[in-house]
């Protein structure tokens, strides 16, 4: 039988490993050179960030010399004709009393900066927003009506008579908690949102602003601070009329978007009489200001009085109706 020849295949074996090593080696030369071209640029970056940084600094420096000779040039030169003693002294006295006279002025601007962040700042956000949260002054337009007949001054009629009688009003807790009610109030309100604080009495009228245009931004310090120096000056006597203050906010160029009222019951004028009213006299007055039909939401805190078992009622109907709320706080709240 014929034998078959043997075929050797080792050429072909080299040649594949040549090709292989002759590939590895061209993949090592590009990623080397690849290397090398990314280093340059890393270097030629690295020489610019160098560059700037030093021109920096040396702009610093000029800046610095140029500083210290306006410092130099402001330093005080005594007069080279003040030969004498008495002169230098003089002139030392002078400059001594301008230094003083710029920090005393300096320390007065100071003291006001404070005076007017510390009152017209308010602490915002409000310490007490868990009373207020329920409130309903919705924007752009919210106003704060305070009542301040002489009601206000105590939690009964024969009080608040003796109060008006000593004239120790200024000093009355409860007139005090109403006023800081209104602080309260203020810092509560979000920004974009303009209030106007009316006074209501007999008679009603603007705290803040002007009686033509009485809505303010409390986020104004000038136009907050004006308004919480009225506030504080403001005193409590007389009645209080509803009808009329609904009728002076319903007159107003802007309407409002919702209404606080601040106060302790029903409405106690007008009394033409000039009688004592009885709770079913304050019940129609309290009905006859709703004539008005607030279209707006009614909000209302009440503080104690004793003689109007039925105003927290009729307040409720009314904040109900409109889409109010009304809360009667407790006796700590605010705090004085």
């Amino acid at each position: 039988m014929k034998r078959r020849e043997a075929q050797s295949s080792a050429l072909s074996f080299i040649d594949c490993i040549c090709c292989g090593f002759g590939a590895v080696l061209l993949l090592f030369i590009l990623t080397a050179k690849s290397q090398i071209v990314q280093s340059q640029d890393d270097a030629t970056q690295s020489l610019a960030a160098e560059e700037t940084l030093q021109q920096a600094i040396e702009a610093a420096e000029a800046k610095q010399k140029s500083l210290e000779k306006d410092i130099a040039a402001l330093d005080p030169q005594p007069d080279p004709n003040a030969s004498s003693v008495a002169q230098l002294a003089a002139e030392q006295e002078r400059l001594a009393k301008a230094i003083e006279d710029q920090t005393e002025a300096l320390a007065t601007l100071d003291s006001r900066t404070e005076t007017v962040d510390a009152v017209a700042g308010l602490d915002r956000p409000s310490a007490d927003q868990s009373y207020l949260s329920g409130l309903r002054l919705r924007g752009p337009r919210a106003i704060i009506l305070l009542e301040n007949s002489g009601s206000m001054l105590a939690v009964d009629a024969k009080s608040a008579l003796e109060i008006i009688r000593t004239g120790g009003g200024a000093s009355a807790e409860k007139w005090l908690r109403a006023k800081a009610a209104v602080r309260a109030v203020i810092a509560a309100i979000p920004k974009g949102t303009k209030v106007a604080i009316l006074q209501m009495n007999e008679a009603t009228s603007a705290v803040s602003g002007s009686a033509a245009s009485p809505y303010i931004d409390p986020y104004d310090n000038s136009a907050l601070l004006t308004t919480l120096e009225r506030l504080d000056a403001l005193e409590a006597s007389g009645g209080a009329d509803l009808s009329t203050a609904l009728r002076t906010v319903d007159s107003l160029k802007e309407r409002p978007s919702s209404l606080l009222l601040i106060s302790d019951g029903l409405p106690s004028a007008p009394n033409p009489s000039h009688r004592s009213l009885s709770e079913a006299d304050r019940v129609q007055l309290f009905k006859g200001a709703m004539l008005a039909r607030p279209n707006y939401p009614f909000n209302a805190i009440l503080f104690p009085f004793e003689g109007d078992p039925s105003a927290a009622g009729l307040f409720w109907q009314l904040s109900g109706r409109t889409n109010g709320i009304t809360l009667i706080p407790d006796n700590d709240w605010p705090s004085l």
